[in-house]
């Protein structure tokens, strides 16, 4: 597995952690309404799976993962997926949906690359 990782400096992080978890965990609500602008592509929404609590987060989509963890100040976000193009698209998607929710104090997103990893 690759993975990319960032700390993203923050007085709210589990704000944000639980606001982008509770945001995927209602894509699979929207089925029956029209497909918003910033809608998955090629995700199909019965396929996103969320776990969260006030402090760590798990996503995971058909090309990756995502897990995240609230501490005193920062927020960590660590992207896995099988191929660097994978690794990139999991960045932007967590990247822009951020963006969007701090847009009044925003937030400095700075990915790192992770130690490789087998499982």
């Amino acid at each position: 597995m690759l993975t990319a990782e960032a700390h993203i400096p923050t007085d709210r992080a589990s704000r944000y952690l639980v606001q982008l978890c509770k945001h995927f965990a209602n894509k699979g609500r929207h089925l029956g309404h029209r497909p918003r602008a910033h809608a998955l592509p090629e995700v199909p929404l019965d396929r996103i799976e969320v776990e969260w609590t006030d402090d760590e987060g798990l996503l995971r989509l058909p090309w990756g993962q995502c897990t995240l963890r609230a501490l005193p100040g920062t927020l960590r976000v660590r992207v896995e997926a099988d191929d660097q193009e994978n690794v990139e698209r999991l960045q932007d998607l967590v990247s822009t949906h951020l963006a969007r929710f701090s847009k009044r104090d925003p937030l400095r997103v700075e990915w790192g690359t992770g130690p490789a990893t087998h499982t």
